[in-house]
């Protein structure tokens, strides 16, 4: 053993165990961190120079002017003749009467996901054939209508379509 030499004499202490690693650190290291330091430093004050410099290109540009609406006196009084029929409404969302239903059949314990496609209803379940499932879609025809559904089908996992209903 390294510390039993010659009886009570002295034991040298810079011995370590076996699993002490004595590294000194190296000038390249050093380097490299302060290197890497460096390059992040100018990458954030690039950063910060060159953000917004668009906002500030066209604010500043003196070939852009700005653009004046036109005043009501300022019509043709052709253009007051010609009025353009109003756009129809559009239909309601289809998104709370869809919800409605999931947790229709989810309270029943009949799980099932409900979804639209165009004026096509798709509700995918594993339960389309129980009579509870057919009741509340039943039930939910009219909301369904009302939001432009054309059609109702339930489909079970596998892709069949169980039954249909026309709106």
């Amino acid at each position: 053993m390294p510390g039993v030499a010659g009886g009570r004499t002295r034991r040298d202490t810079n011995q370590g165990g076996g699993t002490t690693v004595t590294a000194r650190s190296s000038r390249a290291t050093g380097v490299a961190l302060v290197v890497a330091g460096a390059a992040v430093l100018a990458a954030v004050v690039a950063l910060v120079m060159t953000s917004g410099s668009a906002h500030r290109k066209v604010a500043t540009d003196p070939r852009v002017t700005a653009v004046t609406p036109m005043t009501s006196s300022a019509r043709r009084i052709d253009d007051t003749a010609i009025e353009a029929p109003p756009p129809p409404p559009a239909p309601p969302e289809p998104w709370p009467v869809l919800d409605r239903l999931e947790r229709a059949l989810a309270a029943e314990r009949l799980y099932g996901k409900v979804t639209i496609r165009g004026g096509a209803v798709e509700v995918r379940s594993s339960f389309c054939e129980e009579a509870r499932v057919q009741a509340l879609v039943d039930g939910a025809l009219a909301d369904l209508r009302a939001v432009g559904a054309a059609t109702v089908a339930c489909v079970a996992p596998h892709g069949a379509v169980v039954f249909r209903r026309t709106l």
